[in-house]
Order: structure tokens, then C-alpha cells, then sequence
């Protein structure tokens, strides 16, 4: 994987928010691995299970530099956007913190130093897509941040690739808690519906 570069060539500081998760957390050690001066933003505490405590520790163990805050406190995201000089700021929140990205969004409409922004998306092309519940709350989130990024003529990115590993379609649960079936499953539809494509 090649994570974004600013125009002069030179690595620009990263920030990666929800580094702990499915995506995150290869989004990050892909970002060290790339050369990339790699900020991860943890919750605060000390709460976290054991898997994520683990990960925490490797990507710190790889050279990632951990910031505690919240993603949904404008005022600290921005003083983090600021103080460490980022460039690069990548989301992979979970679906249920979708919208704490708004004050991620904020903050970085007020520094005016962002040169990429990836939201999370990682599904569905959102603004071609027409689900019903219980995924079409999420959609509609996704559209808010677009449409606020896009409104704030931030640069971004947005990556769509579909379905991964069609958990979605299963049980709407996530991916570690999905037994796939494996006698039978389910098509949508009538079954001659293409698979969609996002153009660059």
C-alpha cells in the first residue's frame, strides 16, 4: 500500500485516527513502513482490551508516535493538527463514530495546513449507493462528512471498495464476530446486478 505524499516529494507528518482497529492499524504500519513521520490518536485511559493495547504497543514498538485525545474535541485536534506540524490525516473510525469526524473536520477547516484528507469510507460509494436500514443511517452519516468536507474545499480522498469481505451483507455485525456461512448464502436481488466502480 502507498499512502499519499505531498506535492514536493518529502514525507509528510500523518496523522492516522482509529489506528487501533480492522483498517487502522494496517493503514498506520503501512504509513511507518512508508517512511511517513506516523501519529496515532488513542483514546485516554488506560481502558482498552487486550488486543488493542497489543496494537498500540506494536505500532509504537514500529515508530508510531501515540497522542491521547478524542477525535470529537475540536479545540485538542486542532492544538494536535498544529503543535505536530501534520500534513496527512487518515480516518478509520468504527461506523458507530462516523460523526466525530465533524470536529475532525473543523479542526482542520481552522489550522489550513491539511494537504489530504482520507474520511472513513472503506464500504459502498456512498453518494451511488441507495441502501435501506440498517445500513442506510450510516450512508447518510458518510454523506454529512462528504458534503462537509467538500463545502470546506478540504483535499481529500475517499476510498471505495465496496464490500469488504461482504461482512455487511451477512448480519451487519463485525467481521471478527461473523461465522460465514458455509452451506449456503444469500444474493441480492436477482443476482445480475454489476458490482459498482468509483471513478479517481
Amino acid at each position: 500500500m502507498t499512502l499519499p505524499t505531498p506535492a514536493n516529494n518529502t514525507k509528510g507528518r500523518l496523522l492516522i485516527v482509529g489506528a487501533t482497529g480492522l483498517i487502522g492499524c494496517y493503514l498506520a504500519e503501512a504509513s511507518i513502513d512508508s517512511g511517513h513521520p506516523t501519529y496515532i490518536l488513542v483514546r485516554p485511559g488506560s481502558g482498552f482490551s487486550p488486543c488493542k493495547a497489543n496494537t498500540i504497543k506494536f505500532l509504537q514498538e514500529k515508530g508510531a508516535i501515540v497522542i491521547r485525545g478524542l477525535v470529537n474535541d475540536k479545540e485538542l485536534m486542532e492544538k494536535i493538527l498544529k503543535e505536530h506540524k501534520i500534513e496527512i490525516v487518515i480516518s478509520a473510525v468504527g461506523g458507530e463514530s462516523i460523526l466525530d469526524q465533524l470536529a475532525l473536520v473543523e479542526a482542520m477547516k481552522a489550522v489550513g495546513t491539511i494537504k489530504r484528507f482520507l474520511p472513513s469510507e472503506f464500504g459502498h460509494d456512498v453518494d451511488r449507493a441507495n441502501p435501506v436500514e440498517p445500513g442506510l443511517r450510516m450512508y447518510q452519516e458518510k454523506r454529512r462528512i462528504r458534503r462537509m468536507i467538500e463545502e470546506y474545499k478540504l483535499p481529500y480522498t475517499y476510498i471505495c471498495c465496496n464490500s469488504i469481505a461482504s461482512w455487511p451483507y451477512y448480519d451487519n455485525n463485525h467481521p471478527s464476530e461473523v461465522v460465514p456461512p458455509l452451506d449456503q448464502f444469500q444474493i441480492y436481488g436477482d443476482g445480475s446486478v454489476k458490482g459498482m466502480s468509483s471513478s479517481a
